[in-house]
């Protein structure tokens, strides 16, 4: 786990400096395009899947979600 001085260090700040630049220059490549930057993610997941270089944890299949208040009282 992260401690919160090492969020304060110096060399941490560099690394979190460049994971932004990153995000932005990906989010840029999509035109700042949600449903583009989706479809990124999800082939790059994809693509590092198929490498078998990295584990994936599945999700667990979702519950079927109870009803709302306001179907409950229909």
């Amino acid at each position: 786990m992260v401690k919160r001085e090492d969020l304060l260090r110096p060399e941490m700040n560099e690394v979190v400096k460049e994971a932004r630049e990153m995000r932005m220059k990906i989010s840029e490549e999509c035109g700042h395009d949600l449903n583009r930057l989706i479809a990124y993610y999800q082939k790059v997941g994809e693509e590092m899947r198929k490498s078998g270089k990295y584990k994936f944890v599945e999700p667990e299949p979702s519950s079927e979600r109870p009803a709302s208040k306001e179907e409950a009282a229909d």
